[in-house]
């Protein structure tokens, strides 16, 4: 039921990355293909220095429902589905090693009051806060990859 395009409208995150260049987000948004019934291929389309990179990634399922692996080089991502309603948003949390992110994503590029209420209490959940909360823009996704890079 995650199958779909997807628009990253919000993360919440310690990541160093963030911090620096939080002011210079751009669009991402991303095609979630279910394969062999079980596995997640993502593939994620944002822009940087002007060119459109696509970014594929493919998650192994978990032993739990809606938990996903990705094993990559020389380090391991969990990816576990918090809260969706798969037809507006999820919120997805993102482990690697000791470091929490929380995603907030939506079938279009905004969404309701009460998804980003939600989105702001699985944050405080998590330990994180608004001073680590980078919001996406609303315009300038990428359709198609004028590059991509592959993370298995």
């Amino acid at each position: 039921q995650l199958a779909g395009r997807w628009f990253l409208i919000a993360v919440a995150s310690r990541c160093d990355y963030l911090a620096e260049h939080g002011h210079q987000l751009e669009a991402a948004a991303v095609t979630v293909t279910i394969l062999d019934g079980q596995s997640l291929a993502m593939s994620t389309f944002k822009k940087l220095n002007g060119i459109c990179w696509e970014i594929r990634q493919r998650y192994l399922p978990a032993k739990a429902y809606g938990r996903f692996l990705l094993n990559g080089r020389g380090s391991r991502l969990d990816l576990v589905v918090g809260d969706t309603d798969h037809s507006s948003y999820a919120i997805l949390y993102l482990q690697k090693g000791q470091s929490i992110s929380v995603k907030l994503y939506g079938r279009t590029s905004q969404v309701s009051d009460t998804v980003m209420d939600k989105f702001e209490q699985h944050v405080r959940a998590m330990g994180l806060s608004e001073d680590v909360t980078y919001y996406f823009p609303r315009y300038g996704f990428c359709d198609s990859a004028d590059e991509f890079h592959i993370l298995d």
